[in-house]
């Protein structure tokens, strides 16, 4: 309890189609399903290399033993600033070779399973965790999970905790991209035409236009998009996911069929990356989809439809 608390003050400062188990207990065998708990990181510490999203100053204070420091915004681009260029969009998908160099010296080979560590602060870090679980399979490797809880979970779970830094020795990362598993705006568009269940993960506000995530995005959503909240997906808003049984409970209830062909999007594919997570990883639905550009990439232009349920007059 005492290491829980400790790592809970440091977060506070450093601010198909099969159903699947939620996640993988210590007493499971064979391979490692996408959603593990504490007990099983526990029991399996010293197989796994544990990637921790965590920032420099929070990873030297608490971290897994052996754990791999590459912090969140590593896994994302960083566009100009007041940048205007649809093409070079912020917090997008980095370039393949410039991941494969980063998995590489942090020490992370092609045959080493990982399991990725957010602080476990609430649904906002699992959506961190499902993004770079989503990074990893457009990398072409299977071999990966996310740590259900986090940190928080695997200290209040007695799980050893480390200090100061940690380096492994530079390894080589060699990606097989699965370029399907990046739909492009055009993808969407195409997708959307067909029929594809578009999932939006935003909140209520932004899905009905009441308010944007950038000042050059036009209110709303796609026209026909489903709402689903991301923090929906994860037991009371926290850092545990839902059930499977749960889970599909809710995608039912928001008129999504859970083991049809699905795009999930929100300001900029970071949240919508929970809410892909439950139905690609946790449900098994291999036709759930992530978009990356989400409604930053698509609302920018006008040759592009949005609709918006509540359109106010602010000039009134």
């Amino acid at each position: 309890m005492l290491k829980h608390l400790l790592l809970a003050a440091v977060v506070v400062a450093a601010a198909p189609q099969t159903v699947a188990k939620p996640a993988a207990d210590a007493t499971d065998t064979g391979p490692a399903p996408a959603l593990v708990d504490a007990a099983w990181l526990k029991a399996h510490l010293d197989e796994v290399v544990v990637v921790d999203l965590q920032e420099p100053k929070a990873f030297q204070r608490f971290h897994a033993p052996g754990a791999a420091s590459l912090p969140y915004d590593k896994w994302r681009t960083n566009a100009p600033k007041d940048n205007k260029d649809p093409a070079l969009l912020e917090s997008m998908l980095p370039d393949i070779a410039e991941l494969e160099a980063m998995l590489g010296e942090a020490g992370i080979g092609n045959d080493d399973h990982v399991v990725i560590t957010a602080t476990g602060r609430g649904a906002g870090d699992m959506a961190a965790a499902a993004r770079v679980f989503w990074t990893f399979k457009v990398l072409g490797h299977d071999a990966v999970s996310v740590l259900d809880g986090g940190l928080v979970a695997y200290a209040d779970a007695g799980g050893r905790l480390a200090r100061g830094p940690s380096q492994r020795p530079a390894a080589s990362f060699t990606a097989e991209p699965r370029l399907e598993l990046v739909p492009d705006a055009e993808a969407v568009a195409a997708a959307r035409a067909e029929g594809v269940q578009l999932v939006d993960a935003r909140s209520e506000g932004e899905y009905v236009g009441i308010y944007t995530g950038d000042r050059d995005e036009r209110p709303g959503t796609i026209p026909g998009a489903k709402h689903l909240p991301y923090d929906w997906v994860a037991a009371d808003g926290g850092a545990r996911l839902r059930s499977a049984g749960a889970l599909t409970q809710l995608f039912e209830a928001r008129g999504i069929d859970p083991g049809k062909a699905q795009v999930h999007f929100c300001h900029s594919g970071n949240r919508a990356a929970l809410s892909w997570f439950a139905a690609y990883a946790v449900l098994g639905n291999e036709e759930a989809r992530l978009y990356d550009g989400s409604m930053m990439e698509w609302a920018q232009t006008a040759d592009r439809p949005v609709a918006a349920e509540i359109e106010l007059c602010e000039a009134c």
